[in-house]
């Protein structure tokens, strides 16, 4: 009988196993069965679908709020309020002065506009705030003209000579007689067509304001301060290399601070700071009210990702200077646009960039530092603002001690799961760490896979003709690319955990601390090599370790009995932290990225790149949402509702105008950029005799959809063809690119035309061709208006040893026919009569070579004054 008895146990647990197994393989991984006879069992999931789409609803609350929280200003002082707070800065006061020098319009340097007016409109400021400073002050004003050359390897490299470029310096110091001074620097030029405003007159307002506020103060200066308001940074940052290598100020300089725009108004961020000098980054740390700061800004932009450049290259590595970078990065749609005007600049962006470097030009100026900056110079720092509320740094000692006590942490806490796997499911401890490898690879393949759905998504976008919607209402990313990456992860991790696993009988929540465990191990596996390569951005990587692990410790020995609603919000408090961080760090690059893919150049495939950065943020992002899907029950109702939202979307930008990638409203403006050069160009042979030449329109394509966007406006631009033959046998293409960027905008249009009007013709002239030893040496001369181009690429088998231009070696750009080339741009003031570009080249060559040794291709540019643009090209434009 006791026999009998137990053969039936057995075989009823058989069954009862056979039955549970199957359950979970088939329909558990599905989402789709609830069974009342099992509520109390391990296997089934406890949390209803509602509670996932609270999950999705509480997300969408914290990127409103945090978008909110990104959007606050300050309010502005107006000058009726200077009686009260007569030590603060007034923003009225600045954006009149930024009125008054927007009037002028556009300071392309050289022009008329910039070297006079802009300089009369300066000079008067600080002159009537020299007669009004304390008595406590010696100030001096001094208007230097610089002339000079330097190798600038930004972009595809190019070397830069420059002429009677003008820049305005002003010193404040006191009867301290210090020989260390702080560098305050702004540009006061303009692009072509653009007033200005924000790039970067709005900063030289700012610095004009800040200038009055310290010499009205009765308090005594520590060490002196600069301000710079160079004339010369649109073309390319003469202005601060002719500061920093001639004036006779620039050697008491010991640090600096750069104030720049690549967008209009919003809140300033730093996004650079060093090389070494740690303590700069901590006197702004502690002295400004409204931080905005992240190394990881620092690491992508000098990544050379984001194609731009500031002073604040120049003034590292021609002063051997440290510093500080600061730009408005929000609205970059009316950056280097005529848009750009002082309409654009919010009255609480004056106030909250002055009040921050106010602030942080006392705190360096008063420091002690500055008088012995060698003392303080190693060291880097790890940076980054929570929220605009305050600076989180430490040094990179200390980041990696915290790195690696984090990596520690993290493995102890993952293997106190491998013990409770064991106690709670009999699984053991090798088969939980195999079975969290494979997991860890699926956590990797969901992110491939949801990047590969968000570029079949741009695909038939591109395919329908509704590439960039995006770009004038950045919303739309939610629904393209946000969604259908959720819905990759959690169908990848959804189909994995049904296959992967299914010889296993797991509990829900084992299932999920598997998962959990996995995309911990990931990101400390990212935190360690970022140890290694001593990437400061690392610390993302570190708050999802820190805030995972904590998650860990606290469900393994603390409230391990926890399976109701009190473990959902534990698990959300834990990892919402991290959550919120990062998405502030996404929003902010978003805002930077969106506007930029309206200037990279067509060739950039603006839809891809968007599909892939927005795709990979929010992979990132929602790590630690993801694996909550194993725990709701029929999960097809989450994906029919994300997915419905998804289709809605996608038909409503396909079949309504809100499709439409710009905007022309005041308030919103997203214009299309078009670059269009009214051209002549003229081939010839090597005997000097023309064998070729053209007229017309050469437009250098900005976004994806240029130029044809537009034919049903200006008829003509149906006739632009690609320009693809010409890059192959000409160099530069033929084309009279401004600057090198023929590996950014390489894909461009040619539109017949008639001839320009050219009323100063370039020139150039062959003064000299004389043997040198192994080679030969070649003196040329080159006239034109202020802005003239010369590219050169030696023959094969030759090779440009060096020329008398005053650099360190003439620096090469990117290869034409597997050759080198070589970009000069040359730029020069307001200045009579021209003085022409002349300069000699030495080439070596070959044994008994013969015949040419270079091709050689001049260009010039009129961007202001009677020839800048004739009748023809404005109707055109």
């Amino acid at each position: 009988m006791e026999k009998h008895s137990q053969e039936t146990d057995n075989i009823l647990t058989l069954v009862d196993n056979t039955f549970l197994r199957h359950r979970f393989n088939d329909k558990a991984a599905a989402g789709d069965y609830i069974d009342n006879r099992d509520e109390k069992s391990k296997f089934h999931r406890p949390f209803p679908f509602t509670y996932f789409i609270g999950i999705f609803g509480l997300m969408l609350i914290v990127f409103s709020l945090v978008i909110i929280i990104e959007k606050q200003l300050p309010a502005g002082y107006k000058l009726d309020d200077e009686a009260r707070y007569p030590d603060r800065f007034i923003a009225e006061r600045a954006y009149n002065i930024l009125k008054n020098l927007t009037k002028i319009g556009p300071r392309v340097a050289g022009s008329y506009e910039n070297e006079v007016l802009a300089v009369k409109v300066l000079k008067e400021e600080i002159e009537n705030m020299m007669r009004n400073a304390h008595s406590n002050h010696i100030i001096e004003l001094d208007i230097q003209k610089a002339s000079g050359a330097f190798n600038l390897e930004f972009l595809d490299g190019m070397t830069n000579v420059y002429n009677d470029l003008q820049n305005i310096v002003v010193k404040v110091g006191s009867k301290i007689n210090s020989s260390h001074s702080l560098l305050i620097n702004c540009h006061f030029d303009s692009v072509v067509d653009s007033p200005g405003a924000s790039d970067d007159g709005a900063s030289c307002a700012i610095m004009l304001e800040i200038l009055r506020v310290i010499t009205k103060s009765e308090r005594i200066l520590r060490n002196n301060i600069i301000f710079l308001f160079n004339g010369a940074e649109e073309d390319f940052m003469p202005g601060s290399h002719g500061f920093i290598t001639q004036h006779k100020w620039a050697k008491e300089v010991r640090a600096f601070i750069n104030l720049e725009a690549c967008g209009a108004g919003g809140r300033e961020v730093l996004f650079q700071a060093g090389p070494n000098h740690p303590w700069i980054l901590e006197t702004y740390s502690e002295e400004v009210p409204y931080p905005y700061a992240s190394s990881l800004a620092q690491e992508i932009f000098q990544s050379g990702v984001i194609p731009g450049d500031t002073d604040y290259r120049i003034f590292r590595d021609f002063g051997n200077l440290s510093g500080l970078d600061f730009a408005w990065s929000a609205n970059g749609y009316v950056y280097h646009t005529k848009f750009d005007s002082i309409e654009q600049i919010p009255l609480g962006s004056l106030q909250r960039t002055g009040d921050n470097i106010l602030a942080l030009a006392k705190g360096m100026a008063q420091g002690h530092q500055l008088s012995n900056v060698d003392k303080y110079r190693a060291g880097n720092l790890v940076f980054f603002d929570f929220l605009g509320a305050f600076v989180i740094r430490w040094p990179m000692l200390v980041a990696d001690i915290i790195n690696i006590l984090s990596v520690i942490f993290s493995l102890y806490s993952i293997y106190g799961n491998v013990k409770d796997a064991e106690i709670n499911d009999g699984v053991k401890k090798e088969q939980y760490l195999k079975k969290l490898s494979g997991c860890m690879f699926a956590a990797l393949a969901s992110w491939v896979f949801s990047t590969m759905t968000t570029l079949i998504v741009a695909s038939l976008l591109n395919g329908l003709g509704r590439t960039m919607s995006w770009y004038a209402r950045p919303l739309w990313l939610f629904f393209l690319y946000v969604i259908p990456t959720l819905l990759a992860l959690m169908a990848s991790i959804l189909i994995h955990a049904k296959y992967y696993n299914k010889e296993l009988q797991l509990s829900p929540w084992t299932l999920f601390q598997l998962y959990y465990d996995a995309y911990q191990s990931f990101w400390t596996v990212v935190l360690f090599i970022g140890i290694l390569l001593r990437i400061r951005s690392g610390f993302i990587a570190l708050i999802w370790v820190f805030f995972a692990s904590i998650g860990n410790v606290l469900k393994s020995h603390l409230f391990g009995k926890w399976r109701d609603f009190k473990w959902l919000l534990m698990h959300i408090f834990l990892v919402g932290l991290p959550f919120v961080q990062c998405f502030y760090l996404i929003i902010g690059a978003l805002y930077l990225f969106v506007p930029i893919m309206g200037r990279s150049g067509s060739g950039s495939h603006a839809e891809y790149l968007i599909a892939v950065m927005v795709s990979s943020f929010f992979s990132m992002l929602f790590s630690f949402v993801v694996p909550l899907i194993l725990l709701v029950r029929r999960v097809e109702r989450v994906f029919s509702i994300l997915t419905g939202l998804f289709l809605l979307s996608l038909a409503i930008l396909i079949l309504t105008p809100l499709g439409f990638p710009y905007s022309g409203e005041p308030n919103a403006l997203a214009p299309q950029r078009f670059m269009i050069a009214h051209t002549r160009r003229t081939f010839h042979d090597i005997t000097g005799a023309v064998e070729n030449e053209s007229t017309g329109y050469w437009i250098a394509d900005m976004d994806i959809n240029s130029p044809h966007t537009v034919d049903r406006h200006v008829p003509e631009m149906v006739n632009a063809r690609v320009v693809t033959k010409d890059c192959e046998d000409y160099l530069y293409c033929g084309l009279p690119y401004l600057v090198p960027v023929l590996t950014m905008i390489w894909r461009t249009h040619w539109l017949p035309g008639p001839a320009p009007k050219i009323l100063i013709p370039v020139q150039s002239k062959v003064l000299s061709r004389e043997y040198i030893p192994g080679g030969e040496r070649i003196t040329v001369q080159v006239e034109g208006p202020t802005h003239v181009g010369v590219m050169i690429s030696p023959k094969s088998g030759v090779t440009l040893d060096r020329w008398s231009i005053k650099t360190e070696k003439p620096l090469a750009g990117p290869l034409w026919k597997g050759r080198d080339t070589y970009f000069i741009y040359y730029s020069y003031g307001l200045t009579s009569p021209i003085p022409p570009l002349v300069f000699s080249m030495d080439f070596k060559t070959p044994p008994n070579h013969s015949g040419p040794v270079m091709d050689f291709a001049i260009t010039s540019h009129y961007l202001f004054g009677p020839g800048k643009a004739s009748q023809d090209l404005k109707k055109v434009s």
